[in-house]
């Protein structure tokens, strides 16, 4: 049985040392890749317009550290300020370390000016920054590339030598590893016979693709030596105490912030003004440290007591731990305190401060007259007050001042007005003209603008501006009546009483319109939709409370199309066949009722006939003016009647009901003729006789009517039980009537002063 073996000594060295190889050739193939990343990120962009930066000094940590390269562009003369970028720009004149700083914008000036801190230190530059002095802005940063070139400018050896020892120790071992993996691969191909492989052609002096690592770096190392002198650089210079005194290499512990403190407090001011010195308020540590915090800070007034604080902005988020105010003011006088606040931070108060008057710039009225009747004096003069730009009245001020209005007259009893202790009071003010005002103060190059407000006249009288136009009948009149409230003089006030139109004479006639009374509007009613039905020549009246009373111009209401008939005379009662005593007449009206002008021929028919007959001197008969009058009309049966009248396209009429009644006796009517008999028997039938007026109507008349043969022959007698008979109600039937001989007859009713009535032939056998 065989055991297994066991590595000899040199074996595990062996091992031990390929490992440690190993690792030494990771390390520096890994450094110098890192090298090659960073230059190439810091020099490729430069292809696109960038340049490089490498910062000199520390007061941008703990972003920008010392070695960094900042890649800017050019800022453009039409871009919007680069608030809160970080920028290189000459150092001022003066400066302890001339040359290009590269500090960060923190806030604008009044000016334009822009103010600059570096992010370490704890107040701004103290030199104001032109815009056009702006080189480039920052937009790119590439740490630690530029602390060769840093170490080379600033004759640091010991830094610079380690660096370039690690350096060349780096591109030796990558070097010497390329090689031995070339001569590694070339033996096993020697050893599988195959042909030498030409994909990748050889690098300077027959060196493989496996030593372009090191070829790379070693250029790079030697543009770095060589360009260290002559590399750009900028210092972040520091112009107060900074966050890191200790050490500038190192980063700045994480501080959290935790209360609010004025670094810079506002300077004196006079109201209105912007501050000279602006508060800057930093956000520290509960230990009163510096963070880099960017948190809102907003001011304001600790007791505002009526006063407002403004500011170019408010609130400010902090740059690196400190919010830089610009634009500050107040407007009242008073002295102040400011308040920082910022969500979950302690407050902060800043020194006291005064806000003095400042010099007077504009005119204010304090008071302005009220609505009042022309040529009246103000219950409410016009005041007026000198004041600064905040708006406090300038007391030392004693300026005249001057009042004046576009239009009319304007009196007072001084004018100009000297002020005193900076307010001008005018007294006796008043103005002739009515209308809208405002009033202009001025003095010198101040001035002022009153509220509006107006000059009425005292209402006495309505008068009509516009009175109503003829029309026809209900239709709204073209021209609406439009009535003024006036004074005396004949001026149109601004009264808004409610004014009331009626018509001066109605003679049956409505008056309608839209709105009526109708409030007015400085001091003018105008009416809509007025209109009139009834027809004729009218005035208005216009009537309101208080005030004298007002009579339009006459205008005249015409009749409208004709639309329907109408009997303004019905017929009379009458007899029957007799001329009505009453003969109708029907008129033509329009919708309102009124006689229209129209020619239309109109026909009478009685309502319901019943076998009577009308008959007129003419119809149908046209109309005159709109009416027809007819004549001669009567009907011929008695009985109760009405009368209709029709016209093409018009609406018909009936007229009132009358009666028709009979007319005189004037003839007798057999009602019954005898029938066929036997000679010397009373007839079957008995003959039965009436009383008729002209017409056929029966007449109650009592008159004796006597039987005869009508033409006796033959010797032929007639006998019955009465003859003559007297007539009851127009009739009367004669009884036991016979003829003694045969033959064919017919008999006669006679009356005095009545024509006979011959009955029906009959025969007698």
């Amino acid at each position: 049985m065989m055991g297994q073996p066991v590595p000899e000594p040199q074996t595990r060295r062996a091992v031990t040392a390929a490992w440690g190889l190993l690792v030494v050739r990771l390390l520096a193939r890994g450094y110098l890749v890192f090298l090659v990343a960073l230059a190439a990120c810091a020099t490729l962009p430069m292809a696109f317009g960038l340049t490089g930066t490498v910062v000199q000094s520390g007061s941008m940590m703990p972003h920008i550290h010392v070695g960094d390269v900042v890649l800017s562009r050019p800022l453009p003369a039409n871009a919007p300020t680069p608030l809160g970028r970080v920028v290189t720009f000459p150092a001022a004149p003066g400066s302890a370390e001339p040359g290009t700083r590269l500090h960060r914008i923190v806030g604008m000036n009044r000016d334009g000016s822009l103010i600059t801190r570096g992010d370490a230190n704890r107040v701004a530059d103290s030199a104001p920054l032109a815009r056009s002095d702006v080189i480039a802005v920052g937009c790119l940063l590439v740490p630690w590339i530029g602390l060769p070139a840093f170490w080379l400018q600033h004759g640091l050896v010991l830094p610079f030598a380690g660096w370039l020892a690690v350096t060349l120790l780096a591109l030796l071992i990558e070097f010497l590893a390329s090689r031995e993996e070339t001569q590694e691969r070339r033996d096993r191909r020697s050893r599988h016979a195959q042909p030498p492989r030409r994909g990748i052609p050889a690098l300077v002096g027959g060196v493989g693709a496996e030593s372009a690592l090191s070829v790379v770096a070693l250029v790079l190392c030697a543009a770095m030596v060589a360009l260290a002198p002559i590399t750009p650089s900028a210092s972040s210079a520091f112009t107060a105490t900074t966050r890191n005194v200790g050490n500038n290499w190192v980063a700045a512990m994480v501080s959290t912030p935790a209360k609010l403190s004025f670094a810079t407090n506002p300077s004196n001011s006079t109201g209105g003004n912007v501050f000279a010195t602006q508060p800057a308020v930093v956000i520290q540590t509960s230990t009163g440290s510096s963070t880099t915090s960017t948190a809102p800070v907003t001011l304001s007034i600790t007791t505002p007591a009526g006063a407002t604080l403004s500011c170019s902005t408010n609130p400010v988020a902090a740059v690196a731990g400190t919010a830089q105010f610009s634009g500050c003011k107040i407007d009242k006088t008073g002295t102040y305190t400011l308040t920082a606040t910022s969500p979950g931070l302690a407050s902060a108060v800043s020194a006291n401060f005064t806000i003095s008057t400042g010099p007077a710039t504009k005119l204010v009225f304090t008071t302005t007259p009220t609505n009042t009747a022309r040529n009246t004096v103000f219950t409410n003069q016009p005041v007026v007050a000198v004041q600064d730009a905040g708006g406090n009245t300038v007391t030392g001020s004693t300026i005249p001042v001057t009042l004046s209005i576009t239009s009319g007259a304007l009196v007072c009893t001084s004018n100009p007005k000297n002020a005193v202790a900076g307010i001008a009071t005018f007294a006796g003010c008043r103005i002739n003209q009515t209308g809208n005002y405002v009033f202009t103060a001025t003095s010198g190059s101040l001035n002022g603008v009153s509220p509006s407000f107006f000059i009425f006249s005292s209402a006495s009288k309505l008068v009509f501006l516009t009175s109503p136009s003829s029309t026809s009948s209900g239709a709204p009149f073209a021209s609406q009546p439009v009535v003024a409230i006036q004074d005396g003089n004949g001026d149109t006030t601004n009264g808004t009483n409610s004014i009331t139109l009626t018509i001066t004479t109605p003679a049956g006639a409505t008056l309608t319109c839209a709105s009526n009374p109708k409030t007015a509007a400085n001091g003018t009613a105008t009416f809509s939709g007025c209109a009139i039905g009834k027809a004729g020549t009218y005035t208005l009246k216009a009537a309101a409370s208080g005030l004298s009373s007002a009579t339009s111009v006459s205008f005249t209401i015409s009749a409208g199309s004709a639309a329907r008939l109408s009997f303004t005379s019905s017929p009379s009662n009458s007899t029957s066949s007799s001329t009505f005593t009453t003969q109708p007449v029907v008129a033509i009206l329009d919708t309102f009722g009124n006689t229209t002008t129209s020619t239309t021929a109109i026909t009478l028919a009685i309502t319901t006939p019943a076998g009577a007959t009308l008959t007129c001197t003419s119809n149908p008969k046209t109309a005159a003016s709109g009416v027809v009058t007819f004549s001669g009309c009567r009907i011929d049966r008695v009985g109760s009647y009405t009368l209709t009248a029709t016209a093409s396209g018009l609406t018909s009429a009936a007229s009132a009901g009358f009666t028709i009644s009979p007319g005189a006796a004037a003839k007798v009517v057999f009602t019954t003729s005898p029938g066929t008999s036997v000679h010397g028997v009373a007839f079957p039938t008995q003959p039965v006789v009436a009383i008729e007026d002209a017409a056929g109507n029966l007449v109650s008349a009592a008159v004796f009517v006597t039987l005869t043969i009508t033409a006796p022959t033959g010797g032929a007698n007639l006998t019955c039980l009465f003859n003559p008979i007297l007539t009851g109600g127009g009739t009367g039937t004669f009884i036991a009537c016979r003829i003694d001989r045969a033959g064919t007859y017919t008999l006669t009713g006679a009356s005095s002063g009545l024509t006979s009535g011959v009955s029906t032939s009959f025969v007698v056998s």
